[in-house]
């Protein structure tokens, strides 16, 4: 491959999270993310993760 696509995208509830780690935060995300790309899991050669830390304003 020469070129890096983006063919999904999803992202998980908004808001304060009592989810332990990224994986638990991610795993809701996975399956509308494929959905989106229309592809099956099978077809996924890599994932890419941007996750956000931003602290919220008061």
């Amino acid at each position: 491959m020469t070129k890096a696509q983006i063919v999904g995208r999803a992202h998980s509830a908004l808001g304060k999270s009592d989810l332990e780690n990224t994986g638990q935060l991610m795993a809701p995300a996975a399956a509308p993310t494929l959905a989106h790309a229309g592809v099956e899991p099978g077809d996924v050669a890599a994932i890419f993760v941007c996750v956000s830390l931003l602290e919220c304003a008061k």
